[in-house]
């Protein structure tokens, strides 16, 4: 048997779950259905003794012993009626047991008095006895071994009022008997229904158990997807684009440009004297420095502008729906702001700078490729002018 169901074993004897806490869940979960149904079999129950009273009256008249049968069934039912407005207040008065127990068993003492003020009908009362018996298994919810505890109490009260009657050992023989067999009936029929009741449970929460286990799954294997669909698509260094992505982004928003008649920029950017930074401060400070021109070009572009890392110190920038003038704008723009926004390396501020070439795509370009040729022989005559300034080809 496997872990998960462990908890569930039930206990032969008494129908329920092996575990205590798992018991516990079980009765909070069934506590409303126990509730309403023994609301319902108590009121059946009291309104039966009730409905006693007027065979006694015919059998005793108004009598002394009449009224002694009537106040035990008055008590008796006060005290089941009492407790189905409890119950309606507090269901969980339902779940230990214990109240019912004792409304079971205080009802056979107040039952008993019977077998002494009418000996006549011992018999009669014999069968009432055994259909109560049975009617305790089977439609007063309860713990099973307490309702067995309640009716093994309601034998021995029974047979010791026959005994002190005089009724003789062969007749106390057949009534325990006769008794035993709706015990024994009730409680393996109240055995079956309450390990079946558990079972359903069971199920109910394996099934439950596996849904959220499949569900956390489904939701393990998406951020696994977008995971690795952003390992696919991103540079690990800087988050940006890798060159697969933005050669993808630059053929959709082409074509799409295209079909609007609008113009699509391209601008590649080279950071001025990189090597000289790594040589001095190491590779952690130049992966620090593209880290920081990565994000600085994320956060000034538009959200529609695509920033890509091309290589090494070298980055593309696609403006789609942008004209060359405004191209030319912006990325001068961006050219300050890089400019004008120092890095902090080793504890220290350093100004990075840039070269930037620009064109726009032209309408037998369909590569980005053969952009990027155009707009490197840019780059190298920038580079070529002093660096850090913004060329338009």
């Amino acid at each position: 048997m496997n872990d998960s169901t462990k908890p569930y074993q039930i206990s032969a004897f008494s129908a329920e779950f092996t575990d205590p806490s798992e018991e516990q869940a079980f009765r909070a979960y069934i506590r409303p259905l126990a509730a309403r149904s023994l609301r319902v079999a108590l009121i059946v129950w009291g309104s039966l003794l009730l409905l006693f009273v007027g065979q006694d009256w015919l059998s005793l008249g108004w009598s002394d012993d009449f009224v002694t049968l009537l106040v035990c069934r008055v008590l008796q039912a006060g005290m089941l009626f009492i407790f189905v407005f409890m119950l309606g207040r507090k269901p969980q008065l339902v779940s230990s047991g214990r109240v019912v127990t004792v409304l079971e068993i205080t009802g056979f003492f107040l039952f008993m008095p019977v077998y002494f003020l009418l000996p006549e009908v011992a018999a009669f009362t014999i069968g009432v006895i055994g259909l109560m018996l049975l009617s305790m298994f089977l439609f007063v919810p309860n713990r099973l071994l307490l309702t067995l505890l309640a009716a093994v109490t309601g034998v021995v009260l029974t047979l010791s009022c026959m005994a002190w009657n005089g009724r003789s050992v062969d007749i106390l023989f057949g009534a325990f008997f006769i008794l035993m067999l709706p015990v024994a009936t009730g409680y393996f029929g109240a055995q079956q229904l309450q390990m079946v009741q558990r079972r359903q449970y069971a199920m109910f929460n394996q099934a439950k158990e596996a849904n959220l286990a499949l569900e956390e799954e489904v939701e393990r294997r998406k951020l696994l997807e977008q995971e690795l669909k952003r390992q696919a698509t991103t540079d690990p260094l800087t988050g940006l684009f890798n060159r697969r992505q933005y050669e993808m982004l630059f053929r959709r928003e082409r074509e799409r440009c295209r079909r609007q008649g609008t113009a699509i920029c391209v601008a590649m950017v080279d950071l001025d004297y990189f090597k000289a930074l790594n040589d001095e401060l190491g590779h952690d400070c130049g992966d620090m420095a593209l880290k920081h021109v990565a994000t600085l070009f994320t956060n000034q572009l538009r959200e529609g502008d695509v920033v890509g890392r091309f290589g090494g110190e070298e980055f593309i920038i696609l403006l789609p729906d942008t004209g060359p003038a405004e191209a030319e704008r912006v990325i001068e723009r961006l050219r300050q702001t890089l400019e004008n926004t120092p890095v902090s390396l080793q504890g220290e501020p350093r100004r990075l700078t840039a070269t930037f070439s620009i064109s726009a795509v032209l309408d037998d370009e369909t590569d980005i490729s053969e952009t990027l040729r155009r707009v490197d022989r840019g780059l190298y005559r920038g580079k070529r002018a002093g660096r850090n300034r913004v060329v338009m080809v």
